[in-house]
């Protein structure tokens, strides 16, 4: 991941719905922006999913500021036509477009044009140099687009081929020639799936995969989000003797300044969630296992599942730092933090202390 962050150009990130895009897109881009890189983050689907994880109320068709070499917008279809009209002096006609409500008529006519123009404005903030003193918007060195999911993503990349088939000559199929170079090229593009450590989640990377190679695509690896941290690791093996006797799961909470009496059935019901939870990281190792297996190589990289889930800023820097090599510093902390948020009664202290009991802190 390190090598896609430091070399890519565009970074595409894809996953099927509800395996955390959009939150591995912001992550992704606030560790390349910790790298030293100047970064534009963009979304394409107008959910404003961006916009909470950057603590802002929402984006528009303007690159704000988010954070110390970051920058997001939300990328328009309107917009984009608007902008792409005016670009080739056709300013009136954009107005005119604008005034009568005919944009959407336009990009639904022409098939793939409403996504040419989509892409197309990540290509310009892609490939933007910027003279000196110009007042426009400055050059990024990466742009992290959150895509639309896998089922969508190979049609909406392969939307410049579609309309330079269409359109032989013109503007239009320059426009879509240049998109078409700078997603064929692995040099300075690279496609990111999302999976979660789920059955049908790792069957449907491994057929996005394999979509997006099919399609002559770049594709770079996978982030597999929302692991389950094996706590107990090797102790685990001591949890069936735990339930049959939680007298030292009992001293142990005793030792560790639990606060709370705990009889029989709550010891019990404390080792059966260990259990329950040593069950989940067992069955999430074995499917990320598979899919490493399926992936001929590409890398993965794992994110933590975060108790307290992924709400802003905050959170997404704590995930930033788990896809960069990173000492005992703020992210490592802010992860602690989230997984142990919860932990506020004795009972939950107890269970803290039932690693303890299981061999060790």
């Amino acid at each position: 991941m390190l090598k896609v962050l430091d070399r890519a150009r565009l970074l595409v990130v894809t996953g099927k719905g509800g395996t955390g895009k959009t939150t591995v897109a912001a992550s992704l881009g606030v560790a390349a922006a910790g790298r030293g890189r100047r970064v534009l983050v963009a979304e394409v689907e107008g959910r404003q999913g961006l916009a909470g994880l950057f603590g802002r109320g929402e984006l528009d068709y303007r690159e704000a500021r988010v954070g110390e070499r970051l920058h997001a917008l939300a990328v328009d279809p309107d917009e984009s036509l608007r902008e792409y009209l005016a670009r080739y002096g056709f300013a009136p006609l954009a107005r005119l477009l604008t005034w009568a409500n005919l944009n959407r008529f336009i990009t639904a006519a022409a098939p793939g044009l409403g996504d040419v123009l989509l892409v197309g404005k990540v290509w310009e903030a892609a490939t933007r140099q910027v003279r000196p003193g110009s007042g426009g918007p400055g050059a990024y060195d990466l742009v992290v687009l959150d895509a639309p999911p896998t089922g969508r993503v190979v049609p909406f990349l392969r939307a410049p081929e579609t309309v330079a088939e269409l359109a032989r000559v013109g503007p239009i199929r320059h426009q879509a020639d240049r998109v078409k170079d700078l997603l064929d090229d692995p040099e300075r593009t690279a496609v990111v799936l999302t999976c979660l450590p789920e059955e049908l989640p790792v069957a449907e990377t491994l057929e996005g995969v394999a979509a997006l190679r099919e399609a002559g695509l770049p594709v770079a690896g996978v982030v597999a989000n929302r692991v389950t941290g094996d706590r107990l690791g090797g102790r685990a093996a001591r949890l069936p003797a735990l339930a049959r006797d939680p007298g030292p799961l009992a001293a142990a909470a005793a030792g560790a300044g639990a606060g709370a009496e705990l009889d029989r059935a709550a010891l019990g019901t404390l080792v059966e969630e260990a259990r329950d939870r040593q069950r989940l990281v067992t069955r999430e190792r074995r499917l990320l296992k598979e899919l490493r297996a399926g992936l001929d190589g590409l890398p993965m990289v794992e994110l933590p599942f975060l108790a307290g889930g992924v709400a802003g800023p905050e959170e997404v820097r704590a995930l930033a730092g788990h896809l960069v090599p990173a000492g005992p510093g703020a992210a490592a902390g802010v992860v602690e933090e989230q997984e142990l948020a919860p932990d506020r009664s004795g009972r939950d202290q107890a269970r803290r202390a039932a690693g303890a009991g299981s061999g060790g802190g």
